[in-house]
């Protein structure tokens, strides 16, 4: 390879690859001619390369042309498409660049899908603390945050990830709904949206987000560090992410929580058949940077617009999840999991009444005993455990040896906490002798087996110091 190196350099008259005694081995007409002469033998032999070049190498395949999909509306009159409202857009100057900015005002009562947007109003702190479990949020005020959405060139973090819409809406104690949206045309432009964001966040107090504390607000701080801003400000302010409770309420109703989903589960907005999908949105804007056509990236604006109006439908929703779940939570499943939250946020009193209501059916429904269970665990947490053993009581004569659970919560209670081994060791030799030898089991027998040795050990009489005196001579 590398002789066939030096004989082109050669033909091409570099003589810096000529080895040792090489310049003795040119031809007195080369050695001895002027200095165009070897140039014009160069562009000689330049050309005849291109052309054996051009014989060999594969040319990349053009690249395919960009197809802007028209939404296609649905028929159905009981799904009516949600439109997503036009933003007036205008050149804003920032920070020695410029950007696209569109701002939006909406009048109080505006609809989105099912629910009005002022109705954001009623998610007060109390809620946010319930819905998230951060105390942060106590003095949460919906009029003092930023609901804020992204749209990026990737779905991955890190500094090569960029922010090129972002969207924004704030609401006044009116019920007056602003949107902001900052587009950059070209990477350049992305100081002048980040100046202007840095604005919206110093009028807040709180944000609010779909999977932004996860996400957003981490590309938001990689791009404030890049562009050698402060990041502090949306990293330190309190946060309510809407992903989260959602997951909590819904996880177990719905095959998925995305925003979509829920906003036609719940919210009653409806996106046309086309709508641009998440994983479409890179490419959009990559493809308008090559081409420069606005059509391609429309489509987003519009997309991200309606995530940012869900965002507060979505929260009003929650909202009343957590604060009056009997009204909101149709589904027995969903009312299972708000009662857990409830729980764990310390509103005992509020999620027995959800519990009691839900365990009022025969023990074998599925949503009877989800709640039973539930139900039994809390009892069992706050030491009422005759009142626990009862609900347990009823899980084994619903679902029998099928679920071994049951079976051990009552025994360990009426042998530690109720004092009546006798009972547990009953129980205990009841389930095994139901069960026999199941393989599918054998963690959960060997726990009984050894439970039920040691109950029998225990119970065995103590015998008498009289019994244990060596007999007499008689």
């Amino acid at each position: 390879m590398s002789r066939l190196r030096d004989r082109l350099r050669r033909q091409l008259g570099d003589p810096s690859s000529f080895g040792k005694g090489a310049r003795e081995e040119l031809p007195d007409t080369a050695a001895d001619a002027p200095d165009d002469g070897p140039r014009a033998d160069r562009g000689a032999v330049l050309e005849r390369l291109r052309r054996l070049h051009r014989a060999t190498v594969k040319r990349p395949a053009p690249r395919r042309p960009v197809e802007v999909v028209h939404p296609v509306r649905r028929a159905d009159p009981n799904r009516p498409v949600t439109e997503p409202p036009p933003v007036p857009r205008r050149e804003l100057a920032r920070a020695g660049t410029s950007c696209l900015y569109g701002e939006l005002t909406l009048p109080p009562g505006t609809a989105h899908g099912a629910l009005r947007l002022d109705e954001v109003l009623r998610l007060e702190g109390r809620s946010a603390v319930l819905l998230s479990g951060d105390a942060d949020l106590a003095g949460f005020d919906p009029t003092r945050a930023l609901f804020f959405d992204l749209e990026t060139t990737g779905l991955m973090g890190g500094s090569g990830n960029l922010a090129f819409l972002s969207g924004g809406v704030r609401i006044d104690e009116d019920g007056v709904v602003t949107v902001h949206q900052l587009m950059i045309r070209d990477p350049s432009e992305e100081p002048a949206a980040l100046d202007r964001l840095a604005e919206l966040l110093a009028d807040v107090d709180f944000l609010v987000s779909f999977n932004g504390k996860s996400f957003d607000r981490n590309v938001l701080a990689d791009r404030f560090t890049m562009n050698r801003m402060d990041p502090d400000r949306v990293l330190e302010l309190p946060h309510l992410d809407l992903l989260h409770p959602a997951r909590r309420l819904f996880r177990k109703t719905h095959r998925s929580c995305s925003l979509s989903s829920l906003e036609e589960h719940r919210l009653g907005v409806f996106r046309c058949e086309t709508e641009v999908r998440g994983a479409e949105v890179p490419e959009r804007w990559f493809d308008f940077l090559r081409t420069g056509r606005f059509e391609l990236v429309e489509p987003v604006i519009e997309h991200n617009v309606l995530d940012l109006l869900s965002l507060l439908t979505l929260a009003a929703h929650l909202s009343r999840c957590v604060e009056a779940p009997g009204a909101a939570l149709p589904e027995p499943t969903a009312l299972i999991q708000a009662a857990r939250l409830l729980l764990e946020r310390g509103e005992s009193e509020r999620a027995e009444e959800i519990l009691k209501l839900l365990t009022r059916g025969a023990g074998d429904d599925p949503v009877v005993y989800g709640a039973l269970g539930v139900y039994a665990e809390h009892l069992r947490k706050t030491e009422r455990y005759d009142e626990a053993l009862a609900l347990w009581r009823r899980m084994i004569d619903a679902a029998g040896a099928a679920d071994l659970e049951p079976w051990r919560a009552a025994a360990v209670a009426l042998e530690w906490r109720l004092g009546r081994p006798d009972e547990a060791l009953e129980l205990v030799e009841q389930v095994l002798g139901r069960v026999g030898e199941d393989p599918l089991a054998e963690p959960e027998l060997d726990d009984l087996r050894r439970r039920r040795a040691r109950l029998a050990r225990k119970l065995q009489p103590i015998p008498s110091p009289t019994s244990q005196l060596p007999p007499t001579g008689d």
